[in-house]
């Protein structure tokens, strides 16, 4: 217990040296004051925590899906890494093969859930090609707003 506390202090000493009071305040809150659910809100309404892979992104039909996905934070900012799987359509969609991309993925823009109390939903997925990309010259990052239902 003490450990955790010289951390808190620690960490509450560096945020107000870098000027951030409001962050200060929240670091010294105790957990319990400010614990919250963050999760990620499938097609199907329910909120999920740390994935392990999710498609239709924005509840739409996709030709790509995240998968493998492994967390090494979720808080009001989730950072993960997996592989982007995308249907290479040829000869057709239907009977396409899947291309596999190694990907970071970040979760954003944590809001209030409505109708959840003490639940957070991401409103923001980022992911980032860490190698090759579908198409060579296409951006190294996609960015797509994720709704609350």
């Amino acid at each position: 217990m003490r450990f955790s506390r010289l951390r808190l202090s620690i960490a509450a000493g560096l945020l107000a040296v870098a000027g951030a009071a409001s962050a200060t305040l929240v670091a010294a809150a105790p957990a319990s004051a400010r614990a919250s659910q963050f999760v990620v809100v499938g097609c199907n309404g329910r909120g999920q925590v740390r994935p392990a892979g999710f498609d239709n992104f924005g509840c739409m039909p996709s030709q790509e899906f995240l998968t493998g996905l492994t967390w090494t934070s979720w808080r009001s900012v989730a950072f993960g890494q997996g592989t982007l799987k995308v249907n290479q359509c040829t000869p057709t969609c239907a009977r396409g093969k899947f291309a596999a991309f190694p990907v970071l993925t970040v979760l954003w823009r944590a809001r209030p859930r409505p109708h959840h109390p003490g639940q957070e939903f991401f409103t923001r997925l980022t992911w980032i090609y860490t190698g090759k990309r579908p198409v060579p010259h296409s951006p190294a990052t996609a960015t797509f707003t994720l709704p609350p239902t």
